[in-house]
């Protein structure tokens, strides 16, 4: 009996380390001179992901184009979660005023609504991520202020999943930059 569970620990260990994911965060948001758009209170909505995007599993594109989504690599948040809070921590920095999450937390509503619907957002490691999708601006009276779709192609920020986390982030920062001129009243770059 003592031999057979001096052997069963040492196997329970390695089948354990065998099974082991990676579990990867987007990059903390790049810093960005601010548009100056004024006091600007905006609420985000949760990003509006396609299936392959949303899944826990990070999702690369393989060839001739089927989605792969490797059960060992993982988010370490939820994407829908990880990218709205880099979204909003990317605006807040370019606009500064109240940018915040839904469900806004205040009694007086906000001057403006953001929702995000990504229709393709996808790469691989060490290969550029195509991101696109539309945004629309709402203001507290319900009037549609600004619908634009959007596309980036966004070249490789760095080597493997890391790497690949980044472009996703850099992507969000981009899209940031968008919006952020066209609350400021600016062209966007």
């Amino acid at each position: 009996m003592r031999v057979r569970a001096a052997l069963t620990l040492p196997l329970l260990a390695f089948l354990c380390a065998c099974g082991a994911s990676d579990y990867y965060l987007l990059p903390p948001e790049a810093a960005t001179a601010p548009a100056r758009a004024g006091r600007v209170s905006l609420a985000v909505a949760d990003i509006d992901l396609p299936a392959y995007a949303g899944a826990l599993e990070v999702a690369t594109l393989g060839q001739g184009g089927a989605v792969r989504l490797d059960p060992d690599v993982l988010w370490a948040d939820t994407p829908q979660r990880a990218l709205t809070r880099h979204l909003v921590a990317a605006l807040q920095t370019r606009l500064g005023g109240q940018v915040m999450a839904e469900p806004w937390p205040a009694f007086d509503p906000p001057a403006l609504q953001l929702r995000v619907i990504v229709d393709r957002m996808i790469g691989a490691p060490d290969t550029a991520l195509d991101f696109a999708g539309q945004y629309i601006l709402v203001s507290s009276s319900g009037a549609i202020v600004a619908s634009e779709r959007f596309r980036f192609t966004v070249p490789p920020q760095g080597p493997g999943y890391p790497g690949l986390l980044a472009d996703h982030a850099r992507a969000v920062e981009l899209l940031a930059d968008r919006i952020a001129a066209r609350i400021a009243g600016r062209p966007a770059a």
